[in-house]
């Protein structure tokens, strides 16, 4: 029998060393159910300077139960790619004797880490990253402080497994709210990275016919030794019925979306602004919700497609839920949060040491599953 652990229990183990002076933490989050007790682990390390939450993933609830103890500033990428927005918003945050560590989760400041390298100089101690889209943005920039992701650790390849099968979940939940099911289904699924082989791996067991799009010539080998079948992305616009988005890199625009076949359902698993480039007001066509979260695009030829959950990350319309998956990758965050403040790290992108990641997996098997080593 699976021990039911507690996540602030499980956090005592990351915060025992006490405080770190004089540290203030930035920090962008979902604002799920599940948050508050990381939010208060995180102060147990650092001040929260001010939460951040990600748009499309606030709990009402949880937003409330925040803002009574912590600032809570809108997050968009208008103002943080935008240095003087970004410094105006940020430097009031900051006391004159504190430095500043980042959380983010998806590169909202990878274009302006470096205006606040130059304002803050040495008190700006870097950021924390969680998630592939914004470990790729901030590789692409000149770097002017230390970078810890955690994007492709080991414990967030744990964690990602579970992200595929509650995007499978949420995608069939609201296929059958149009009395659509998976069954004989033609399916695509864009991208078969880490996310991308859990989604493929859940659907093949779900009695439809699956198939993938990979531009990755290395990706497209293993897909194929797992035994999925490759294909183009014209044939898939096609004849899929349902096609799953996988890629964060702009994988449909909106000529792709006139080529769909009547009826076809549109899944995303990241943000609609990293997985596709074209937006509902652009489009200016006739959009209406025909179900909780399900809308159908009516196209200039009088036929309709199906976006689901307005091309945001599907699996956060029932809570992203992933179980006690989620707390591996919030302690690795705590750790690098240490990493960050008590080290001197080059400006460049780092890892948590593999030590580091041994110790998470240790205390979270022994708390959340009884396993002790």
């Amino acid at each position: 029998m699976r021990y039911q652990g507690s996540g602030n229990l499980f956090f005592r183990h990351f915060t025992a060393q006490g405080p770190i002076e004089n540290l203030s933490i930035l920090l962008v989050t979902h604002l799920l159910p599940d948050r508050p007790d990381f939010i208060e682990a995180l102060a147990r390390i650092g001040r929260i300077a001010a939460i951040l939450p990600k748009p499309k993933s606030v709990h009402g609830p949880t937003l409330e139960q925040v803002v009574q103890r912590y600032p809570v500033l809108p997050l968009d990428r208008q103002w943080t790619n935008d240095p003087s927005t970004l410094i105006e918003r940020i430097a009031p945050l900051v006391a004159s004797n504190e430095r500043l560590i980042i959380l983010d989760i998806g590169g909202y400041f990878a274009k302006t880490q470096a205006a606040l390298h130059e304002y803050f100089g040495p008190r700006f101690l870097g950021v924390v990253e969680m998630t592939e889209n914004g470990h790729q943005r901030y590789e692409k920039e000149s770097l002017s402080a230390p970078v810890l992701s955690v994007a492709r650790s080991p414990l967030k390849q744990v964690e990602d497994i579970q992200i595929g099968l509650s995007v499978v979940y949420s995608t069939e939940a609201l296929a059958r709210s149009l009395n659509r099911t998976f069954n004989v289904c033609d399916a695509v699924l864009f991208g078969y990275g880490k996310v991308g082989r859990s989604i493929a791996r859940d659907l093949r067991c779900r009695n439809l016919r699956l198939s993938l799009v990979e531009t990755d010539e290395l990706r497209q080998l293993e897909a194929l030794s797992h035994g999925f079948r490759l294909t183009t992305k014209a044939e898939a616009l096609r004849h899929a019925e349902l096609l799953v988005c996988s890629t964060g890199n702009g994988s449909l625009d909106a000529a792709d979306l006139q080529q769909l076949r009547p009826g076809a359902m549109v899944v995303s698993v990241t943000s609609a602004d990293d997985e596709f480039t074209f937006s509902l007001t652009e489009l200016a066509w006739r959009v209406d919700e025909v179900c909780p979260h399900v809308f159908a695009l009516y196209r200039p030829d009088g036929t309709q497609i199906y976006l689901l959950n307005r091309g945001e990350a599907v699996n956060f319309v029932h809570g992203a839920v992933i179980g006690e998956y989620v707390y591996l990758v919030l302690a690795e965050i705590m750790e690098g949060v240490r990493m960050l403040a008590t080290g001197t790290l080059a400006p460049c992108l780092h890892e948590l040491p593999e030590a580091a990641m041994r110790h998470i997996a240790c205390h979270w098997l022994a708390d959340f599953h009884g396993v002790h080593q």
